[in-house]
């Protein structure tokens, strides 16, 4: 996900809304949650979610549930959210 952080005008914005967010998810939903980018823009932050089910529909409604409390957070903008959902079996 690429959030744009609108009062965000040092590093220091920039960690206090990243954290709130991060910690928000991991909290409700049992995620992973870490920044992938490489933190250079203070306003533009890439934050990657990981999870693990054995029900795809189970994944699917935790990531569309996150989408819903990113869209209410005044804060910043959803800039880009893309979902990948890979299924492995191990033998």
């Amino acid at each position: 996900m690429k959030i744009r952080i609108y009062e965000a005008y040092s590093l220091k914005d920039r960690r206090q809304v990243v954290r709130s967010v991060t910690q928000k998810i991991e909290k409700k939903h049992n995620l992973s949650v870490a920044t992938i980018d490489d933190g250079s823009l203070w306003n533009l932050v890439e934050i990657g979610f990981a999870g693990v089910s054995s029900n795809k529909a189970i994944l699917e409604s935790m990531y569309k549930q996150v989408g819903h409390i990113l869209d209410e957070d005044y804060r910043f903008e959803v800039v880009d959210f893309i979902v990948d959902i890979q299924k492995e079996i191990l033998r």
